[in-house]
């Protein structure tokens, strides 16, 4: 069983409000902030390319890329570091040959950066973007995805947990199908990584773009690229620079590196990786398989909380199936907007509007506090009575 009080004596953040935003931006661990204030402190008072400071940094950066490869199931030659979701699925999206009546497949709840690369390139390269209508039954998902693929159908570029309500696909079951079809499949995790355990490679997806400022607790700046090996090469670069690979000074001779870390350019924030890190090893050493279990005990709390409370309705999916630690929600004569600042103001709850602004959403972390999820009900019921 999971000590709450002490793994909250570990983010500090948490002392400050009911922290239930962890799917826009989570509160760090302290060890994570300390690894940014310590290594800006050695570089400020010591100078930051001096042997003894850079060298270190850059070992612990690809200690990083070494950590992150075993949180995911897969090899450290198939992770780039890099920004931000939307880096890495436009590193898909620039790395393969369009042409026009080419499609991809997305769903009808994606956040903007799952879906913005996909019509610029409509209108760039004159491609066609589908989307899946979400439901919550397995079967009818698959199948209503088995009817939109296609012949013309290039890719599948799906939100592994969505924004706004939280929904859990069933991410090896859609590689399985895809794959059958000859499509590979890219998902944006910024809502998946962190939240559970996940074996890339027994999802056997073709990418996966995640950041480190959400669920894995690792601050901003920061993004996790997933490419399966036999892709890494299949891939056509486009952005590219200092890192990629060598340059022949001489011949101008280019040879990229023969990993993902070809799709790395540019200079990196190392600290911020560092400790971004630091926060996956704070996140295995409690164990996603605890945070998991503790989440649906706080969820379903939660939403039980919901179904009693008379003008509140629940958004996100009731069945464990598809359900996360999201859990949106809506009273009745309330826009999102309302909610969410009514939430903050009078009880410090923490949040953000979702589905147009008609509802609000709840990030339930493992660290959440039972009495917390109580404060949160008891909330619902009073702004649910004050505006029948």
């Amino acid at each position: 069983m999971l000590d709450i009080d002490q793994i909250r004596r570990q983010i500090p953040a948490l002392d400050k409000s009911i922290y239930m935003n962890t799917g826009g931006s989570g509160p760090m661990p302290r060890s994570a902030i300390d690894v940014i204030r310590d290594t800006y402190e050695t570089a400020g008072t010591q100078g930051p390319d001096i042997p003894t400071v850079r060298g270190p940094i850059r070992e612990q950066f690809e200690e990083t890329r070494k950590t992150v490869a075993r949180f995911f199931g897969v090899t450290p030659e198939e992770i780039a570091l890099l920004r931000s979701v939307s880096e890495g699925l436009s590193t898909v999206a620039y790395g393969m040959d369009w042409s026009p009546g080419d499609e991809v497949i997305v769903t009808d709840e994606e956040h903007p950066s799952g879906i913005m690369i996909w019509l610029s390139l409509a209108e760039q390269k004159g491609i066609k973007v589908k989307k899946l209508r979400l439901v919550n039954d397995k079967t009818e998902l698959l199948a209503g995805l088995d009817r939109l693929i296609t012949g013309r159908t290039r890719l599948l570029c799906l939100s592994h947990v969505t924004t706004d309500t939280g929904t859990r696909l069933p991410a090896a079951e859609i590689c399985s199908m895809a794959h059958d079809r000859g499509v590979p499949v890219a998902y944006d995790a910024a809502q998946s990584a962190g939240q559970f355990p996940i074996d890339l490679a027994a999802i056997d997806c073709d990418f996966y773009a995640c950041t480190g400022h959400k669920w894995l607790l690792g601050g901003w700046g920061t993004g996790i690229f997933y490419v399966k090996r036999e892709w890494v090469e299949r891939l056509n670069i486009s952005w590219t620079g200092s890192q990629a690979g060598t340059w022949d000074r001489d011949t101008d001779e280019l040879q990229f590196a023969d990993t993902a870390h070809r799709f790395e350019f540019g200079g990196r924030h190392d600290p911020l990786y560092n400790a971004m890190g630091n926060a996956i090893e704070f996140l295995d050493s409690t164990g996603l398989s605890e945070i998991e279990a503790r989440v649906r005990v706080l969820t379903d709390r939660l939403k039980a909380g919901i179904a009693e409370t008379s003008g509140v309705a629940l958004r996100s999916p009731e069945s464990p199936e598809f359900s996360t630690g999201i859990v949106t929600f809506s009273v009745n004569g309330l826009t999102g907007d309302d909610l969410n600042s009514q939430m903050w103001e009078r009880w410090r709850v923490l949040g953000r509007a979702a589905l147009k602004h008609s509802a609000m959403r709840l990030s339930t972390a493992f660290f959440t506090s039972d009495q917390e999820i109580d404060t949160v009900i008891s909330a619902m019921g009073t702004l649910a009575n004050e505006n029948r």
